[in-house]
């Protein structure tokens, strides 16, 4: 056992499940060190505080931390 804490947290279930995507290849857009996914009908079924559309951010800091921003949704003009 180690005191040193896991790099999940204190975050949301769904934080882990977008960062094993992430490494898979599977962000829709990656900028940089950010990943970027838009939620879909299945992410917001599955995770109830998730609502379609919205978009989540998510990165991994120097230290080894897992950080995440969950945006509204894009508005269309």
């Amino acid at each position: 056992m180690t005191d040193r804490p896991d790099k999940f947290e204190g975050l949301p279930p769904y934080v882990a499940v977008f960062w094993e995507r992430a490494q898979a290849g599977l962000a829709e857009e990656v900028d940089g060190s950010v990943f970027k996914f838009t939620i879909s009908t299945e992410d917001a079924s599955n995770y109830p505080e998730l609502k379609l559309g919205m978009r989540l951010m998510i990165a991994e800091s120097v230290d080894g931390f897992i950080h995440h921003e969950l945006l509204p949704p894009r508005r269309l003009n």
